[in-house]
């Protein structure tokens, strides 16, 4: 993939601006709490193997932990933004614009983690009891992964506990080589995170990674494979990609160590990802999963590929499609675009339609794979 100087120059532009452009990563501020009565909030759990923070205010920091840590976090959601946006607070703390945490919790132990989870599926009704195990991509602070988890759970309208992995990501442009050997460095932590969630008595779970994240997640679950676990294994639901930073020879070598396991792959791409033109140059040139360049190929290894070229661009790289779009938001929170897809039959394509501002236009194209491994 060719990318002039101009892309590259406009892309990395953009990406210090979305970094720079906003408050200093914080979970709060150390002062009074305003008034929250009335304004929605989600509770958030959390599994992370980066060092714990001198600064409460940040949690925890970018350096590498041998040891996770669990946490749940009760965090404000501002009434007054748009659909896909999340901010940090500062001061004047303002709770109708800012995203801020109001209470949080640390677990001492495994179980106690798990007993929570145990006490969230369980207030669900019997057949809806997942957990979703959201993973973040390159470039993330810990508050900003945090509050992301809680954004894409209001926006997607999701009722199942969310469970965000954080893996110490640099938070840095600069630091995308570091950032990748962090993921390799949290494969074992991911893994065991999967193995103690399928000790919960959540019926399922379902694995949503982005950017990065993607290339972590499918290292993750390859090892469990390798490791021959079922039991966990047999509990995956499913794994959704959101523009994946993977490298395409890499990713099928991937699915074919899933092979044995029948673990249902969706992949979310955009042609129009900068931010992953950017990182094929890093790479060497080599194609990316997330780019939606290769969904023939992608289709005959079993994998379902929604394009997402045609949605408007959540941000100014056009790498955060599934959780910044307005309007494909809303067709995940109403549950349009998985019904449309589940419906479907293999190798079928789908338009994907919503309304716009103008009318009816399509959103996104749904390749159904060639053979569909699950339901």
């Amino acid at each position: 993939m060719n990318l002039t100087r101009r892309e590259m120059v406009l892309g990395a532009s953009a990406l210090t601006f979305s970094v720079s452009g906003c408050a200093s990563p914080r979970l709060n501020l150390p002062q009074e709490v305003p008034d929250i009565n009335g304004l929605k909030q989600e509770n958030i759990l959390v599994v992370t193997n980066r060092q714990v923070s001198p600064d409460p205010t940040l949690g925890f920091e970018e350096l590498r932990s041998d040891t996770p840590f669990y946490r749940n976090y009760r965090i404000s959601i501002p009434p007054e933004r748009k659909p896909g946006e999340y901010s940090f607070p500062r001061k004047p703390l303002d709770a109708d614009t800012q995203f801020f945490v109001t209470d949080s919790e640390a677990f001492d132990t495994e179980q106690a983690f798990i007993d929570r989870v145990n006490t969230r599926v369980s207030a669900l009704p019997k057949g809806e009891r997942s957990v979703v195990v959201f993973v973040h991509g390159f470039n993330v602070s810990y508050p900003g992964a945090v509050f992301r988890t809680a954004q894409i759970t209001t926006d997607f309208a999701l009722e199942q506990p969310m469970v965000l992995f954080s893996w110490p990501s640099a938070g840095r442009i600069s630091r995308y080589a570091y950032d990748r050997d962090s993921v390799l460095y949290a494969r074992t932590a991911l893994a065991d995170t999967l193995k103690l969630l399928a000790r919960s008595r959540a019926e399922s779970v379902l694995v949503l990674a982005h950017s990065m994240g993607g290339l972590l997640a499918m290292e993750a679950i390859k090892r469990l494979a390798l490791e021959g676990d079922r039991r966990t294994l047999s509990r995956l639901e499913g794994v959704a990609l959101s523009q994946p930073d993977i490298d395409v020879d890499l990713f099928r070598r991937q699915v074919s160590d899933l092979e044995p396991y029948n673990i249902d792959l969706a992949v979310f791409g955009s042609r129009r990802d900068q931010a992953l033109k950017i990182s094929s140059v890093l790479t060497g040139g080599h194609p990316r999963v997330g780019a939606a360049e290769n969904i023939e190929d992608l289709r005959k290894l079993g994998v379902t590929v929604i394009d997402t070229t045609g949605a408007p661009m959540g941000d100014p790289l056009g790498h955060s499609s599934l959780m910044q779009s307005p309007a494909l938001l809303a067709m995940i929170a109403s549950g349009t675009l998985l019904s449309e897809i589940v419906e479907g039959a293999p190798g079928q394509d789908i338009l994907v339609e919503g309304l716009t501002l103008t009318g009816t236009a399509a959103l996104a194209v749904a390749y159904l794979p060639y053979t569909i491994s699950g339901q």
